[in-house]
């Protein structure tokens, strides 16, 4: 297997989820209305908000996925299936400076922590725009549990640390006091993704493949 076997491609799963709903949809339409009529029907109506929303996901892996090429001294798993459930972890980073887990949005709009709560109590959340994302975090935790379970079953001990990061790929920064993390879990462009995943060290540099290989092996390419 080559290293770019190894690596996987970004944007597979939700390119191919994409293509699946996309396919459902026509047949269902057209067996509805007809080929003709329903060709009509579909050539002039969009998809679903909640189909277009896996194209969109594919297009910010892949934004992230080219953003990465190239960075010195990281190692990357793009679009790796977490066995025993159906859901995927868009990328898996190793570096001198831990272990990452990536999960690229291709969200339009200001990234900010709000404090939504009442006079006596706080309520932060996470928004892109006018839009409640806070969410995206909590769902972070599972692919979290999944990378420390599987660097424990690979008898690393102790176990390395395992940093959870959203990673906004076209989204709006406020210039003053942008949000760094919501929740433990931190909150990156392309550009700030890339020194997170550079700076410090917490891993010694000869144990960066190892731990690769390790994660590689134990969530494979979708």
């Amino acid at each position: 297997m080559g290293r770019g076997d190894e690596e996987g491609i970004a944007g597979t799963s939700a390119s191919r989820e994409y293509e699946r709903r996309k396919a459902a949809r026509e047949e269902r339409v057209k067996g509805r209305l007809g080929g003709f009529l329903g060709g009509v029907v579909l050539a002039i109506s969009d998809d679903p908000a909640s189909t277009r929303a896996w194209a969109r996901g594919a297009i910010g892996e892949r934004k992230l996925a080219q953003a990465l090429a190239g960075v010195p001294g990281i190692r990357v798993l793009h679009d790796r299936q977490v066995p025993g459930t159906r859901g995927n972890i868009d990328h898996l980073i190793v570096s001198e400076a831990g272990i990452f887990v990536v999960d690229a949005k291709l969200y339009q709009g200001e990234i900010r922590v709000r404090d939504v709560g009442g006079l006596f109590k706080s309520d932060h959340r996470l928004y892109v725009g006018m839009r409640d994302c806070s969410h995206l975090a909590t769902n972070m935790g599972w692919q979290v549990d999944a990378v420390l379970r599987a660097l424990h079953a690979a008898g690393l001990d102790p176990t390395p640390p395992v940093t959870p990061v959203l990673c906004f790929v076209d989204g709006e920064w406020p210039l003053l006091f942008p949000a760094e993390e919501y929740h433990g879990v931190r909150l990156e462009g392309k550009r700030s993704i890339k020194k997170l995943l550079t700076r410090g060290q917490l891993l010694a540099s000869d144990s960066v493949d190892g731990i690769y290989r390790r994660l590689a092996a134990a969530f494979p390419a979708k």
